[in-house]
């Protein structure tokens, strides 16, 4: 009955002791104080509605204990605070509440206390702000135990050896207290954190490290299984954490390391997400089977919208979209290559010949898939509508002027040594020459004269009907398509030396738009699996 109204836990066991000195005096000023020890022995503290336990502890012990009251105000002191084989448990129950909810009452009329603001802020304005200081805190074999029976398959976590010391809290300080914190998960994974905290100045300041090494990530199951759709089959989860608060603005850094992180079965769940996060862990981890995250985090802790799990929470979902619409601008940005986009490899209008500056993109790519050995790579070619038909006609025009030209340097033994069709090069007299050429032996009905015989037409006028009878349809643009495509692909084994099992021709809608703005359609796309 001596908590306050809304607390609503139950204490069903404890002893207090004290060995205190009390003083009062009234010269010159009323001065009461009291110094000694103060202890609370075997405390236990259970939720009211199913009588669990929440809280427990073997012994808390207040060392050095000096409270004094006078005109300036209460202030105390106390040299050592030593909390000593306690157990905390957080339980989530199948409806999704945690217990320490339960702790806490419904107040009996909200409105209560709320129709006399500015008596409340006088009050405030006049309360005199005790002065706090606790030399030292000692935490020795704490265990925190959590259980999430939320899940389909409940989840259990067990920090055992909890312990440490917080040194230096003082509420009128500037200095912030020293925290050295030590545990373990299971017994295996250590957890540290150090830095500085101010718990009570007039605002809070906290600068922390936590860090957490070889986390078992298969025990996650439940969780990756309900909300992924998979189980972990293996992999260990380091995090490097750096958290600085000073008043309500938050900065954070967030390193996160997984070590061979894999996935297992398939988990049946209505609540798995549908994005590919198979794909997503294919695309961040190196050859090494290592993964490593950077999740920065800023806010305002005033702000009711700004949770720390959400902004984290949200970056990961970030990852998965990209993954799922952009996978190889997420494997660029992960490799350090900024905006660079390895999705698609661009080809003039009308050619299925790689360009120098494609063919440096598709180094990159390789390197890139050499460091992800999970990914698999799709190839699949597209033309534009609108511009290759007319390029591949004059591309076609192109290469039989150069043929002939070819052929008229081999018969006269004047071909240099190496040289070939497409190095040819005509000036304007050839070109007229081997155009004439060209025109008369295309099988197509050609203008005749009055006597029946072709009629000599000029250049202009000969380009013009050869490109009219030189076919550019679906079956020559999927011809187009396919070619660029196997240049690719052939660009990537014999060059590169990519392992043919890791890439496949997959055919796609030849006419296809780009997914960025602005990209070519005359281009080769990529796309990326798993097995």
């Amino acid at each position: 009955s001596y908590f306050p109204p809304e607390f609503a836990g139950i204490v069903s066991g404890g002893h207090a002791d004290a060995d205190l000195n009390a003083s009062l005096a009234l010269e010159p000023a009323t001065t009461v104080t009291l110094a000694g020890t103060v202890g609370l022995r075997d405390l236990r503290l259970v939720e009211p509605a199913g009588g669990s336990d929440v809280l427990q502890w073997e012994s808390l012990q207040l060392d050095g204990v000096d409270l004094r009251v006078d005109e300036t105000g209460p202030a105390v002191r106390i040299a050592e605070m030593t909390l000593s084989s306690y157990l905390a448990k957080i339980l989530v129950t199948t409806g999704g509440k945690v217990n320490l909810q339960q702790m806490l009452a419904e107040p009996a009329d909200p409105e209560a206390g709320q129709g006399a603001p500015e008596a409340a802020a006088d009050k405030g304005a006049s309360a005199v702000v005790p002065r706090i200081a606790i030399d030292r805190v000692t935490l020795q074999g704490g265990t925190l135990e959590f259980v999430d029976q939320h899940m389909p398959k409940p989840f259990r976590a067990r920090f055992l050896n909890l312990g440490g010391r917080v040194s230096g809290i003082d509420s009128q300080s500037e200095t912030p207290a020293v925290v050295d914190l030590r545990g373990n998960l299971e017994n295996r994974s250590p957890l540290q954190i150090t830095g500085g905290i101010r718990p009570l100045g007039e605002t809070l300041f906290a600068d922390l490290k936590i860090r957490f090494d070889a986390i078992e990530l298969s025990p996650m199951t439940p969780y990756s299984g309900n909300y992924l759709g998979y189980a972990i089959e293996k992999g260990k989860l380091y995090l490097d954490l750096d958290y600085q608060v000073d008043g309500d603005r938050l900065n954070a850094a967030n390193h996160v390391f997984l070590d061979q992180f894999t996935f297992g079965q398939k988990v049946a769940s209505d609540q798995a997400t549908s994005l590919p996060v198979r794909l997503a862990v294919a695309l961040l981890k190196d050859g090494r089977g290592e993964i490593r995250l950077d999740l920065p985090v800023t806010g305002s802790l005033d702000d009711p919208e700004f949770s720390v799990v959400g902004v984290v929470f949200t970056i990961l979902k970030n990852l998965l979209v990209k993954a799922a619409t952009s996978p190889f601008k997420l494997l660029a940005a992960v490799l350090g290559g900024g905006d660079e986009d390895f999705s698609t490899v661009s080809f003039p209008y009308g050619v299925a010949d790689l360009q120098e500056p494609e063919e440096a993109k598709l180094a990159r790519l390789a390197d890139a898939l050499q460091q992800r050995p999970g990914l698999k790579l799709e190839v699949s070619g597209y033309v534009d509508r609108e511009n290759d038909p007319e390029a591949w006609r004059r591309v076609r025009l192109e290469t039989a002027l150069k043929r002939h030209r070819h052929d008229a340097l081999k018969r006269e033994g004047k071909l240099p040594e190496g040289a070939t069709v497409d190095s040819m090069s005509l000036n304007a007299e050839e070109r007229s020459r081997y155009l004439k050429q060209v025109y008369k032996e295309a099988d197509f009905p050609k203008p005749r004269n009055a006597l029946g015989m072709v009629k000599a037409l000029p250049d202009a006028e000969m380009e013009k009907l050869l490109f009219a009878n030189t076919p550019a349809g679906e079956e020559e643009m999927q011809a187009l398509a396919e070619a660029r495509a196997r240049a690719v692909y052939e660009h990537l084994v014999q060059a590169r030396q990519l392992p043919v099992e890791r890439i496949f021709l997959k055919q796609d809608d030849i006419y296809r738009p780009p997914d960025e703005k602005g990209g070519s359609g005359s281009r080769v796309g990529f796309g990326a699996t798993v097995d």
